[in-house]
């Protein structure tokens, strides 16, 4: 199901963001859409609320934590003797000191009593505008909505130098300068991302790690590919003839794109690192690992949905870098 999500998203993303041609204007109906989606998008990833589940509960209670906490009330879940709540794989009660009304609530907050060990409700809540939560990661909380912007941009630069080795063997194929055009600004598009799907992750980094760089092998990787496509735009710089700019050009766009599976998914993976899904971790990471904690229905139709709309993002601003391209 996750792979399904994934995988429909970024192949729908990547045929609509063609419509109708990559150097052709874009309609006005394929902009107001796009706009509308990222409005949408946006406020599925910052509006929902985190609702932990059973297992942080019995860890929180397990360590004496007192941390207010927020678990979903489902009647199917919780069976009640007047005041107190049993909550089905929790072996710690939940007692309703305040006499609070919960017969039409949805979300609960609760915190661990060290003296009773048992958990207090300390009052309830609904849904924020929508009524759909995300999972409460011990590691991540608020933060694991980073990675619903962080990894669709990273997806974005990856898809972006493909188009620009693509570009490229045709142009070597053809001779179209259209299609130098287009590799070159894919390539300019696709380290714009880059530079993004960094400053994300540092971000990522700071509140996870202590500091925004740590030399894991996740960030050095991405450092050494935006160093080859600086070099690219270094060589095409420096050299005036347009007919040996677009043919050197292409050839190194071909040769450099080898070095991005090796850099985005093997070397971070094959290494020990902090980032999820480093050796030694035994995950592929928080999106391809297939942990139903980390993306659960809620979040993971919300990620899909970030990535078809992140793709839309980067064909339109690809679009207006040819056609900026082709009017020069």
């Amino acid at each position: 199901m996750q792979g399904l999500v994934i995988a429909s998203s970024v192949i729908l993303g990547v045929v609509v963001g063609f419509l109708p041609q990559l150097s052709r204007p874009k309609p006005n109906w394929w902009k107001i859409s796009i706009l509308l989606l990222f409005f949408i998008n946006l406020f599925l990833i910052l509006t929902p609320t985190l609702v932990s589940d059973t297992s942080y509960a019995a860890y929180l209670a397990n360590q004496d934590i007192q941390e207010k906490i927020t678990l979903e009330y489902k009647p199917i879940s919780f069976s009640s003797q007047k005041d107190t709540f049993y909550l089905a794989n929790l072996n710690y009660p939940i007692l309703n000191t305040q006499k609070i009304n919960i017969e039409n609530t949805k979300l609960i907050d609760v915190q661990y009593n060290q003296e009773l060990k048992v958990f207090n409700i300390v009052s309830v809540n609904k849904y924020n505008i929508i009524p759909i939560s995300y999972p409460l990661i011990l590691e991540l909380k608020e933060r694991i909505k980073i990675m619903v912007i962080h990894v669709p941009i990273a997806w974005v630069s990856v898809l972006a130098y493909l188009l620009s080795m693509i570009y490229s063997i045709m142009y070597l194929r053809n001779g179209k300068y259209e299609h130098d055009i287009i590799a070159n600004a894919s390539a300019n598009v696709g380290v714009m991302f880059t530079i993004l799907a960094t400053v994300t992750g540092m971000i990522w980094a700071k509140f996870n790690w202590g500091s925004y760089w740590n030399w894991d092998p996740r960030e050095t990787s991405i450092f050494i590919l935006l160093l080859i496509y600086f070099a690219y735009f270094a060589l095409r710089s420096s050299i005036d003839n347009p007919q040996t700019k677009a043919k050197l050009s292409a050839v190194y766009l071909i040769i450099a794109f080898a070095a991005v599976p090796f850099l985005v998914f093997i070397l971070p993976r094959i290494s020990s690192g902090l980032h999820p899904g480093a050796s030694g971790e035994n995950t592929a990471g928080p999106v391809l690992g297939g942990g139903a904690e980390m993306l659960n229905p809620n979040l993971l139709m919300t990620f899909g949905f970030s990535m078809f709309c992140f793709s839309l993002l980067f064909f339109w601003i690809l679009n207006l870098k040819i056609r900026s391209e082709l009017i020069k």
